[in-house]
């Protein structure tokens, strides 16, 4: 009698060893699934800023800016307004930054609550929320009160950051103990890549202005001014080569980062890959703004220029998030990975 009832004991502890199991994987199995939800939510997020960025760009290039008159968040004293064309164009940016905001919200809320114990995930998710509401505050001052193009142009800028940091944050949830376990680099090589990242946002910062001065048409001709106009004045004209030059000069640094990520030890094949990336980026900028001036400033030229600067922005500031996550050694790896999972654990 004894020994049949060691071994039933022996029969249920298996089964309740087994019962535990399974529940510990249906917790690990929702909790990829809710992980991969918010990294899809991340995507669309992304995708939508981007969306965004290129609308406000149409709005600009169509000269739709006031297709709402000085009505926010109405559009000429409606909800939904009497669609004239510019009031269409204007009225859809309102409508699809209105969605993206919706996004912006439940994406920052979602990574916060799953991986709000991450330093990276600490600072992107206040920029992404901040910045999208910062350039949407931006859009109803400058339809309430018409600004100078240097505010104007810094719409443009804020919406840059808004995507970069959105396409970042989406990025580092699909895959974070890459970013963290990867070689760190030395501070000359951070301070190149952030360096580098300031000077594109200027030169995006100088070319925003030159459209909303209605400069950009002061060289006709491409890559010099040979057909310049003389009606728009020599400080267009001025402005509009300096531009040039310093694009130039943009695609000089991305093969300069290249060169210098190439000499990394250990090798970092992802700043390597994220050179390349920066560097067509920008030679497809380029590209499109010879399109512009050839094609006399069409909208086609305009919005294929804008989106490439948005291209070109967040690839620097990816370089800028990969050089500034990693760790020392592979011993300072494992630790950083086994806080990885600890707090996920949490």
């Amino acid at each position: 009698m004894a020994a049949l009832s060691r071994r039933r004991r022996r029969v249920v502890r298996p089964c309740i060893s087994s019962r535990t199991g399974f529940g510990n994987l249906r917790q690990v199995m929702r909790s990829q699934r809710l992980r991969s939800a918010v990294f899809w939510l991340g995507v669309a997020s992304a995708v939508g800023m981007f969306v965004v960025l290129v609308m406000g760009a149409t709005v600009t290039t169509t000269g739709s800016a006031e297709g709402c008159g000085r009505d926010w968040p109405l559009c000429n004293g409606k909800f939904v307004p009497d669609f004239a064309l510019a009031a269409a164009i204007e009225f859809s940016h309102r409508a699809v930054t209105g969605a993206e905001g919706v996004l912006i919200v439940a994406l920052t809320g979602a990574v916060l609550m799953l991986y709000g114990r991450q330093r990276p995930v600490q600072v992107l998710a206040p920029l992404m929320l901040g910045f999208l509401l910062l350039q949407a505050g931006m859009g109803a001052w400058a339809v309430k009160y018409p600004q100078q193009p240097l505010v104007l142009a810094l719409h443009f800028g804020i919406s840059l950051v808004a995507l970069a940091t959105t396409t970042l944050t989406a990025i580092y949830i699909r895959r974070p103990e890459p970013l963290l376990s990867a070689p760190a680099v030395s501070g000359g090589v951070r301070l190149i890549t952030w360096g580098t990242a300031v000077y594109i946002y200027l030169l995006v910062y100088s070319g925003a202005y030159i459209r909303h001065m209605g400069a950009a048409a002061a060289c006709q001709s491409w890559p010099l001014c040979s057909g310049s106009s003389a009606a728009l004045g020599v400080e267009a004209l001025a402005v509009d080569l300096a531009h040039r030059f310093a694009a130039g000069a943009a695609l000089l640094l991305g093969l300069g980062l290249l060169l210098v990520y190439r000499r990394i030890q250990p090798p970092r094949s992802d700043l390597v890959t994220g050179a390349w990336l920066l560097i067509g980026a920008l030679v497809a900028q380029g590209a499109a703004g010879a399109f512009l001036v050839l094609s006399r400033f069409g909208v086609t030229g305009e919005l294929m220029h804008a989106a490439l600067t948005g291209v070109a922005f967040t690839a620097a500031a990816y370089l800028c998030l990969r050089v500034t996550l990693g760790v020392r050694s592979a011993a300072d790896a494992a630790i950083a990975s086994s806080k990885l999972v600890a707090m996920d654990a949490r």
